[in-house]
């Protein structure tokens, strides 16, 4: 397997992988795009935890454009990312990280997207897989048009902000008040 910071350096980014769909998917990806930019799905207190991230991190993501899981979530990581500059968003093809990832992310497939959250340093501190737990939990039928639509990004980015976040805590403890 090539190496977590080999792949990031690819640098295929979210504009590219965006030019990589038909008409009809650059169109969905726009809406999804507008809608949370403005205001829609996204809460104030996730865009607050965002900004308040410490520390660099990468986002290496798996995913194509044909997949609508992948224009939903992908679209909410480049949101992530332009809220916290301080974390990076690098996409591979599902065939790249069928051959570069799936083994090192114990994974049996690869159900696009999937991202490896590294640290700064490259470190595997966590995974995200296809959908937001919400939505895993609820099933995309329950959720209907709501889930294409990027309704629920706010849970794909609170998925990944509790990984960031649990990262962070590890790496500087607060201290606790004994007594």
């Amino acid at each position: 397997m090539a190496s977590y910071e080999a792949l990031c350096g690819i640098d295929f980014g979210f504009a590219d992988f965006v030019k990589s769909g038909t008409p009809d998917e650059i169109a969905e990806v726009t809406a999804i795009q507008s809608r949370i930019n403005g205001g829609g799905p996204i809460s104030p207190q996730t865009v607050r935890r965002l900004k308040a991230v410490p520390g660099h991190y990468h986002l290496l993501v798996a995913a194509e454009m044909w997949c609508s899981d992948c224009r939903v979530n992908v679209t909410a990581m480049d949101f992530l990312c332009r809220q916290q500059p301080n974390i990076t968003l690098t996409i591979v093809t599902k065939a790249r990280a069928e051959e570069e990832l799936r083994t090192a992310l114990g994974l049996n497939d690869i159900r696009a997207p999937v991202a490896a959250i590294l640290d700064e340093h490259y470190r595997l501190i966590g995974r995200f897989i296809e959908r937001p737990s919400f939505v895993a939990e609820r099933g995309v039928e329950a959720l209907g048009q709501g889930y294409r639509n990027g309704n629920y990004t706010d849970s794909t980015l609170t998925d990944i902000l509790a990984v960031l976040e649990a990262a962070a805590e590890a790496a500087h403890p607060l201290p606790r008040n004994e007594g």
